[in-house]
């Protein structure tokens, strides 16, 4: 009985492969790479609709950037509702900047404006970037980091 279950699958799940593959047979390979991405994209929405987020895996309901762009981050430290990206020392400043740069709509910022959790219903694409070699079209004033934010604007 165990060995004609597990044949009973065997078959079922190889006629399902084979199905798809007959699906995709018709299809070119532009088109099948679109499917693909499609299905792609589709589960990366499944995935932050089920952690309560929208569809490009901002928090619109939050009271900070910070808990807003949660999931974008690659660490969990804060100060003041404030990503912590990289902390940067420097010995000749005597204050040393912790804050990373945004740049929202190629606009720069040395912190959020205070309109911004506005634009949170807004963000269609989220770029944390913290490598030396990520941030250095930015200079010195990137030096923690820098939150690049595109919106539907």
């Amino acid at each position: 009985m165990k060995k004609l279950l597990i044949m009973l699958a065997i078959f079922t799940v190889g006629s399902i492969y084979s199905q798809e593959k007959l699906k995709l047979k018709g299809l070119t390979k532009k088109e099948i790479k679109a499917l693909k991405r499609q299905q792609k994209e589709q589960d990366r929405i499944t995935k932050y609709a089920n952690m309560g987020l929208n569809q490009w895996g901002i928090d619109e309901k939050a009271q900070t950037w910070y808990l807003a762009l949660k999931f974008h981050l690659p660490s969990s430290r804060q100060a003041g509702g404030i990503p912590i990206l990289r902390q940067y020392q420097s010995f000749t400043e005597e204050s040393s900047r912790i804050y990373p740069l945004w740049i929202i709509d190629g606009q720069q910022f040395n912190s959020p404006p205070n309109d911004v959790l506005a634009l949170s219903p807004l963000i269609r694409k989220v770029r944390v970037l913290v490598s030396a070699a990520e941030v250095n079209r930015w200079g010195k004033q990137a030096r923690a980091g820098v939150i690049v934010l595109e919106t539907a604007r």
